[in-house]
């Protein structure tokens, strides 16, 4: 009877806290959470598909968001974008038989300061040489770098997300050797980029 009792206490104590996305966002309200001290809800990281948090917007249901809470203050928890990953499923559908994939994964600081990984994907039309890989890896590694210099962390998240770093990307490599497409498959933001 005691315990139940205690139970029904703490149950009490929780409070519901509105989660908003960050102000690139439009701080728009993406959910809610239960918690019985707002500073456990530090650090928590909240994920959801780009679609879902522009509102179908941008069509792009397999490129997930990931966004963490850094500050909480009278029911409302705030967050900042940490990073974004395509789902696997997506990718594994552009990896076909006799083509080349790829990969870059390099570490880049924007115009203001934020260190990042951003990793990326270039899917060829057939089946590339080894020099004609590591010519198109260097490529992707300037263009990013090149981008994310020049940019803040707001508009170079921006153009990763609304496709035209890859599109850029595309634009140059596709002079080296045939491609069929490019993605910025996953991007990590402050100290998950030093992992």
């Amino acid at each position: 009877m005691r315990g139940g009792h205690r139970r029904e206490k703490k149950k009490k104590a929780k409070e519901w806290y509105v989660i908003v996305a960050p102000k690139v966002f439009g701080e728009i309200e993406v959910g809610e959470t239960l918690a019985d001290d707002p500073a456990k809800l530090l650090g928590r990281t909240v994920e959801l598909t780009l679609d879902e948090l522009t509102g179908h917007m941008i069509r792009s249901s397999h490129t997930k968001l990931l966004l963490q809470i850094s500050e909480v203050e009278r029911g409302v928890a705030r967050t900042r974008l940490v990073g974004h990953e395509v789902e696997r499923d997506y990718l594994r559908s552009l990896a076909r038989r006799r083509i080349s994939k790829i990969d870059v994964n390099i570490v880049v600081t924007t115009k203001d300061g934020e260190k990042m990984r951003v990793k990326a994907s270039c899917f060829t039309v057939r089946r590339a040489s080894n020099t004609q890989e590591h010519t198109i890896r260097k490529e992707m590694e300037f263009v990013i770098s090149e981008r994310a210099r020049e940019l803040n962390l707001n508009n170079f998240m921006q153009e990763i997300l609304l496709g035209k770093l890859s599109s850029d990307i595309y634009k140059r490599v596709r002079k080296i050797y045939p491609v069929r497409r490019v993605e910025i498959t996953k991007t990590e933001i402050g100290a998950r980029a030093e992992r």
